[in-house]
């Protein structure tokens, strides 16, 4: 076999097995200490362990996700085992066929851990939990902390609600950023009424700030209001002209 073709082989070897280790393909990481029997159904979520190895995020076994009558997600202690704190789960259950997803941003010194959960149109909680002497600190709710920022340019635009349990959504249609930096969160992410662009009067607004952890506050932030997209289905419908 020719060195380049051996290579690109193995590349593609690679390549497909780190594709496969993910949550959606029924990937179980192995922990390093064996869970309790009351996490029995439970899995480390790929993707999730801190950088010193001596924290996860734990969530049902794919395999046994919908046949348990409830649970919940966790950030644990890995050796020895014990669960740390429980991060509250709303309407996302992490699993690609529901519209779920989740993403994790740890601190470079496995002191803090910024989680986001997903569902259909981006994020529906992002969560930063802190970490002193193997105890989590105060929970910080980052989604509800853009939100307020964003309230007051809604409220001004005096259009309609996305729903009647949402004023507003977290739209990923320009991907946003949760990430952990030199003690501080860095946030860009997009809100809208109207995700589909299909509302004439809506509202769209992208928010960027820098979280400060040890303030507990934006030392930094930025809304700026997005012209409303083009009414796609005026265009769908809209007469051909010929002139």
């Amino acid at each position: 076999m020719k060195p380049r073709l051996a290579f690109i082989l193995l590349f593609l070897l690679i390549r497909s097995t780190f594709a496969e280790e993910t949550y959606d393909s029924g990937f179980e990481p192995i922990p390093p200490n064996p869970f309790p029997a009351a996490f029995k159904d439970y899995q480390i979520l790929p993707g999730t362990v801190s950088p010193d190895r001596q924290y996860g995020l734990i969530y049902p076994k794919r395999s046994r996700l919908y046949e348990l009558a409830s649970y919940g997600l966790y950030l644990a202690q890995l050796k020895p085992f014990r669960v740390v704190t429980k991060i509250p789960l709303r309407y996302s259950n992490l699993a690609s066929n529901a519209h779920g997803s989740y993403a994790v941003d740890w601190a470079k010194d496995s002191s803090a851990v910024v989680v986001v959960e997903g569902i259909k149109w981006g994020p529906d909680k992002v969560f930063l939990v802190p970490l002193h002497d193997r105890k989590a600190g105060k929970r910080v709710d980052l989604t509800a902390e853009v939100r307020k920022q964003l309230q007051p340019d809604f409220n001004a635009a005096h259009t309609d609600r996305y729903n009647g349990f949402f004023d507003f959504i977290f739209d990923d249609e320009i991907p946003g950023t949760w990430q952990m930096k030199d003690g501080t969160v860095i946030i860009q992410c997009m809100c809208t009424t109207d995700p589909k662009g299909l509302e004439g009067h809506s509202w769209t607004a992208t928010f960027k700030g820098i979280w400060d952890i040890a303030k507990g506050r934006f030392v930094q932030h930025e809304v700026t209001r997005v012209p409303p997209r083009p009414n796609q289905a005026m265009q769908r419908t809209a007469p051909r002209s010929d002139a």
